[in-house]
């Protein structure tokens, strides 16, 4: 099943997004990932979100697991959201998050950079190659 941007999956990264925007215009640019980590809790929080932060995903081969990945957030048991705080969000950025969409059934996320003067991000989606390997369960 492709993934198709359903209205309650858009408006829930409409949603993130602007609480990362509120973050972003209170604590300003360019701390550790950590602060916005903490300050992103607590708005979540705040605003009833449902969410896990730091959330372990198994990776396996084969039969066997042979690590872990740990994603920023999972917000509403849908939408990955990894947060950076560096000059540019680049390809080594997005590689992580297919990586993570390749060890999961989460049909979206959000990289959310705070390292800049404005705040930048990228909503992805998996590529169409994960894509096919999946059932995704939409909300």
């Amino acid at each position: 099943m492709m993934v198709e941007i359903t209205e309650n999956l858009n408006s829930l990264c409409y949603k993130v997004v602007g609480i990362c925007m509120e973050v972003h215009r209170e604590l300003g640019p360019g701390f550790p990932e950590e602060y916005y980590q903490n300050a992103l809790e607590y708005e979540f929080k705040s605003s009833n979100l449902s969410f896990e932060a730091q959330k372990a995903i198994q990776v396996f081969y084969k039969e066997i697991q042979v690590g872990l990945n740990y994603l920023d957030f999972v917000i509403d048991e849908t939408l990955i959201l990894e947060l950076k705080s560096v000059r540019e969000i680049d390809n080594i950025h997005r590689f992580q998050v297919i990586k993570y969409f390749a060890a999961s059934d989460y049909p979206v996320a959000i990289i959310a950079n705070f390292g800049k003067d404005s705040f930048q991000f990228e909503r992805l989606l998996p590529p169409k190659k994960i894509q096919e390997r999946k059932d995704y369960n939409i909300k």
